[in-house]
């Protein structure tokens, strides 16, 4: 069957590709392994240029964002500066053209340019053709009049910006993602805008990294392409053909025995293991250890929804009055099928966006909006609201107990009495929601943590994915005492974990109830 795709890698853009890869295997090498010798592209740099400068739509390329992520010292740095010379003076370069390499903080943008630099230096024909500013780190292409400039998150507004190129080092490391946003969308009415990001992998799942990542790796759309370079989330350190996944220059220019070294070090210090797994095998994986993988959490992921009038137990980790307050609904039945609600004071979305994400990050704003966090009115979650919701659960599910995180549970009861909604606790005879309070020491928590586990390894647990859960279960760390008991640890979780903490007492709570309503075995006892 004919190809009916507007997107085809013509001749013209196969030699476009040549001219990018022929125009930077003439640089020299300014530092580091190859210095003093031609660029030598190792074959995944020349797939990835392929992939971007082939493809076109008639007359023009079609590719306008490219993602290539890789472990860290697989020559991304080189590579960088030498597309931004290729675009300043090189076979792509335009009358008037304006270059950006982006990076998180000064330093880091001045390598970028610094190795530019450099280059520029050992070529004669590039230094007559190119004015270099190093007070604003910026090269001015004498012939086009195009522009070079390295530029930072911490360098003021980049508003007024009207990019060709942008090159994103290390979006990674973005705290927030306001530089990328101000640049993604500064592009205006260029013909062929080309945004670049060569990064190792976020460990958040939310981050826009992680987002344009999955997208481009879906094939949607045409116009991304994604080439991801990342050992198997769960391998074994000392594979070294999953070292070779994620370092694609290894034993090239990148040096196989300080990889080596790392990877050892991680195997005899097991703190290290999550950063090593991050940056020199690529993974998604937090520098502290989750309690649960991201390959496994998300190997739980399904839409089957709760029935009206089933039996659910609900968990509730309820927040100081300004922050993130979680609470659960699960199913009885096996497999457990959960639905998360969350709720944040309107007054502090804003702010504690900023705090938990990074300056002018809108991530709890855009959660509410998409309908996965509800909002209290003013400054303080209402305990009044959280007690009409619960009330509203008992109306619509048959519940069967409400495991509760004891801190400041006693503003909820009085507003459970307020609205008239009976409720006993666990262990006294009466009517209504039984209340079971949950310990968040190591007696409680050991085995509602192991029943988590239980329940996502044996996937018997559903869960929607719902971002901010999703969140909480990559953040939450898990400490231990010499007994082996764990519990969950929020001095070492780096963001919140309300929800992690909430599903591991609605399942502690599910697990425990089972065990001592276990039916018994007459012809077993009697033999």
């Amino acid at each position: 069957m004919p190809d009916s795709s507007p997107v085809k890698r013509t001749p013209q853009g196969k030699a476009r590709a040549k001219a990018v890869i022929d125009f930077i295997e003439r640089l020299t090498v300014p530092s580091g392994t190859g210095q003093g010798r031609p660029f030598k592209l190792d074959a995944f740099q020349k797939l990835f240029i392929r992939a971007i400068y082939e493809p076109h739509i008639g007359a023009n390329r079609a590719v306008r964002r490219a993602i290539l992520s890789i472990a860290r010292k697989n020559g991304k740095t080189a590579l960088i500066a030498a597309i931004v010379l290729a675009h300043l003076v090189g076979p792509e370069a335009i009358v008037h053209g304006e270059i950006y390499s982006a990076a998180n903080d000064r330093d880091q943008a001045g390598i970028v340019f610094k190795f530019a630099r450099q280059i520029v230096d050992l070529e004669p024909e590039l230094a007559a053709e190119i004015e270099v500013i190093p007070s604003t780190k910026t090269m001015i292409g004498r012939r086009t009049g195009s522009v070079y400039r390295a530029v930072s998150a911490e360098a003021g507004t980049k508003h007024g910006y009207l990019p060709s190129l942008v090159i994103y080092d290390e979006l990674a490391q973005a705290k927030n993602r306001e530089l990328y946003d101000v640049l993604d969308t500064s592009f205006g009415a260029r013909q062929e805008p080309l945004f670049i990001i060569i990064s190792t992998q976020s460990n958040d799942p939310e981050h826009v990294l992680s987002k344009l990542i999955d997208d481009g790796l879906s094939g949607v759309d045409p116009s991304i392409v994604c080439h991801l370079y990342a050992a198997d989330e769960d391998c074994d350190l000392d594979d070294e053909s999953q070292w070779e996944k994620a370092n694609p220059a290894l034993g090239k220019f990148r040096d196989r025995e300080d990889l080596a070294t790392a990877i050892r070090k991680a195997q005899r210090m097991p703190a290290e293991e999550p950063k090593v797994r991050n940056l020199f095998l690529n993974q998604r994986v937090a520098p502290v250890a989750s309690l649960i993988s991201r390959a496994e959490w998300m190997a739980c992921n399904d839409d089957a929804a709760l029935q009206d009038g089933e039996e659910v137990y609900l968990a509730l980790d309820l927040s100081s009055v300004v922050d993130l307050t979680a609470l659960l609904v699960g199913s009885v039945s096996d497999p457990c099928r959960i639905a998360p609600y969350f709720w944040k004071p309107r007054e502090h979305l804003n702010e504690h966006s900023n705090r938990d994400f990074g300056a002018s990050s809108r991530r709890y704003q855009e959660w509410a909006e998409a309908g996965h966090l509800l909002i209290s009115p003013g400054r303080t979650i209402d305990p009044e609201a959280i007690a009409l919701f619960i009330a509203g659960l008992t109306q619509r599910y048959r519940v069967k107990g409400l495991a509760y995180d004891r801190w400041r549970i006693n503003d909820l009861l009085r507003e459970f009495d307020r609205i008239g909604l009976q409720a006993y606790q666990d262990g006294d005879k009466g009517d209504g929601l039984r209340l079971v309070p949950w310990g968040q020491g190591f007696k409680d928590m050991g085995p509602a943590i192991d029943a988590v586990e239980l329940a996502i390894i044996e996937r018997k647990l559903l869960h929607p994915n719902n971002p901010i859960l999703n969140w909480n279960m990559a953040n939450a760390v898990a400490t231990m005492d010499p007994a082996g008991n764990r519990k969950l640890d929020k001095d070492k979780a780096r963001f919140r974990i309300d929800g992690a903490v909430a599903l591991a007492m609605l399942l502690g709570l599910r697990s425990r109830d089972r065990t001592t309503t276990k039916p018994v075995d007459i012809e077993a006892l009697i033999g």
